[in-house]
C-alpha cells in the first residue's frame, strides 16, 4: 500500500508545518511499504526521513511554473468544475476577489488533477492500491476529488486544522468547490471537537465522513517550574497576525501590571509576523514600567520547550480571536505542565478548563484578562494543581506517540478494508 501525502512544504523546514507533521511520519513509515511526501514549496533544508519515505519535488515545481496569472486562468476555464462552481453559487461574480480566488483554486486544483493523473501513469501505480492524503483542506484535496472521478477506487483522506476550516474569517470569506471536495473525500480528519462541530452543523450531509484526530506533543521528559523570586512570569507564543489579539493581550498585561504596581512582571512572545512592529510600539507605548517584555521572534518548537523547561513559567497566554484546531502552542505548554489562560474559541475549549487555567469570554475586555492572570499569581496552591492537572489533559489527549500511532493504523485499516 503506497501513501502519497501533499504538504506545504514539509520535509523541508521552510515553515513550521514541519514541527507538526514531522512527529506523525515515523508512526506512518511503520504502516506503509512507501510514502511519497509532496511539498507544494521546496525551500529551506530538507529534514532527514525513515527508510521507506521519499520526496517529489516534481509538483511544486509544477506550480511554480503556472504560476503567472494568465496561466492560472487559462487552466482554471480548461476545468469542467468551475462552471458548476459558478451555477451552485452565482453570487461569486458580484465580488471580483471571489472571482480571483475561483481562478487561482481552480487552476491549482487542476495541476493538481493533471499531476497525480501523471504519477499514477509514469509509475504505473495500481490507484486501487493507493491512499493520498492532503495535510490541509485546501486545493490539494479539491484535485483530489477531481481524480477520483477518473480513478474511483481511490482513497482520499484530509486533514483540516485552522485557516482551511473558518470560511468567515478569512478575507474574501469563501473556500471554492467545498461541496465538491468533500464528495470525493473517504475521510476527513479535523484537529479538534470543535471544528468537527463547525462542519457537521454547515455540511450535514457529509457527517458520516468526519472524525477528530488530534495531533501531539512528544514527552518533553522536564516540567516547567513556577518562579520563586517573585517575578510573574507570563509566556505566549503564535504568528504576530491580527487573529491572534497580541495587541488586547498588551492592554490586559497594562491593566493587571497598574493594578499591582509593586509587582514586576515579566512577558516574553515566541513567534514573528507581519504585524511585529506594530505590536512593539504598542507594547512601548502601553506597557507600564513594572512590565519586561521581549519579543523573541521566530524559534524552533525544540528550543521553545527547552525554554520551558529550563526557565520558570508561570502561565501561558492565548487570547486569539478563532482557533480552528487544538493549538499546538497551547499543547507544548501543558506538556511541561503550564497552566493556560485563553479565549474560549475553537479547540481552547478542548485544552483548557478551569482544572488547569482559566477560559476567557470569545471576546474578553483588558480587565478580564487581567483577573485571570492576577488570580493565577495570587493562589499558587490552586496554581500548583492547575500545573498537574495541565499535565494530565496532555498525557490523556494530545500525548503525540498514542495519538499517531492510533492514526496511522487508522489509515492502514482503510488501505485494507
Amino acid at each position: 500500500m503506497i501513501l502519497v501525502i501533499f504538504t506545504q512544504s514539509y520535509p523541508y523546514d521552510f515553515a513550521a508545518e514541519y514541527t507538526f507533521i514531522g512527529p506523525e511520519i515515523p508512526h506512518l513509515a511503520e504502516s506503509f511499504e512507501r510514502i511519497i511526501l509532496v511539498p507544494r514549496v521546496c525551500k529551506g533544508v530538507r529534514l532527514e526521513l525513515p527508510r521507506g519515505v521519499e520526496t517529489d519535488d516534481r509538483y511544486a515545481e509544477l506550480l511554480r511554473r503556472n504560476s503567472r496569472p494568465d496561466r492560472m486562468i487559462r487552466l482554471a476555464l480548461r476545468s469542467h468544475a468551475i462552471l458548476q462552481e459558478i451555477r451552485e453559487q452565482p453570487s461569486i461574480l458580484l465580488y471580483p476577489s471571489k472571482i480571483l480566488k475561483l481562478i487561482l483554486f481552480s487552476g491549482r486544483a487542476e495541476l493538481t488533477r493533471q499531476w497525480i493523473k501523471g504519477l499514477i501513469e509514469a509509475q504505473q501505480i495500481d490507484p486501487d492500491d493507493c491512499i493520498f492524503y492532503s495535510y490541509w483542506l485546501d486545493h490539494a484535496p479539491a484535485g483530489l476529488a477531481m481524480v477520483k472521478e477518473e480513478f474511483p477506487g481511490v482513497r482520499l483522506i484530509s486533514r483540516a486544522h485552522g485557516y482551511d476550516i473558518y470560511e468567515e474569517y478569512y478575507y474574501p470569506y469563501y473556500w471554492p468547490y467545498r461541496q465538491k471536495t468533500l464528495e470525493g473525500l473517504n475521510k476527513l480528519f479535523f484537529a479538534s471537537e470543535a471544528a468537527r462541530n463547525y462542519y457537521t452543523e454547515r455540511y450535514p450531509g457529509f457527517v458520516s465522513k468526519y472524525e477528530t484526530a488530534h495531533l501531539g506533543i512528544q514527552d518533553p521528559g522536564l516540567l516547567s517550574d513556577p518562579s520563586g523570586d517573585g517575578i510573574f512570569r507570563i509566556v505566549s507564543c503564535s504568528y504576530i497576525v491580527p487573529v491572534k489579539q497580541l495587541d488586547l493581550f498588551v492592554d490586559g498585561l497594562a491593566a493587571a501590571a497598574r493594578l499591582r504596581p509593586e509587582q514586576t512582571f515579566e512577558w516574553i512572545h515566541f513567534g514573528d509576523g507581519p504585524q511585529r512592529k506594530s505590536l512593539e510600539r504598542k507594547m512601548a507605548r502601553a506597557l507600564p514600567s513594572n512590565v519586561k517584555s521581549h519579543l523573541a521572534g521566530y524559534t524552533p518548537n525544540s528550543e521553545i520547550i527547552r525554554y520551558y523547561s529550563g526557565q520558570p513559567c508561570d502561565v501561558f497566554v492565548n487570547v486569539s480571536k478563532s482557533e480552528g484546531g487544538a493549538p499546538v502552542s497551547i499543547q507544548e505548554a501543558i506538556s511541561c505542565g503550564i497552566p493556560v489562560v485563553a479565549t474560549s474559541v475553537g479547540g481552547n475549549c478542548e485544552l483548557v478548563s478551569a482544572k488547569n487555567g482559566f477560559l476567557l469570554s470569545p471576546h474578553p475586555a483588558p480587565e478580564e484578562i487581567a483577573a485571570a492572570l492576577l488570580n493565577i499569581w495570587d493562589h499558587p496552591g490552586a496554581s500548583a494543581e492547575m500545573r498537574r492537572a495541565s499535565r494530565r489533559v496532555w498525557q490523556e489527549n494530545y500525548n503525540a506517540e498514542v495519538n499517531f500511532r492510533s492514526f496511522a493504523q487508522q489509515l492502514k485499516t482503510m488501505g485494507t478494508g
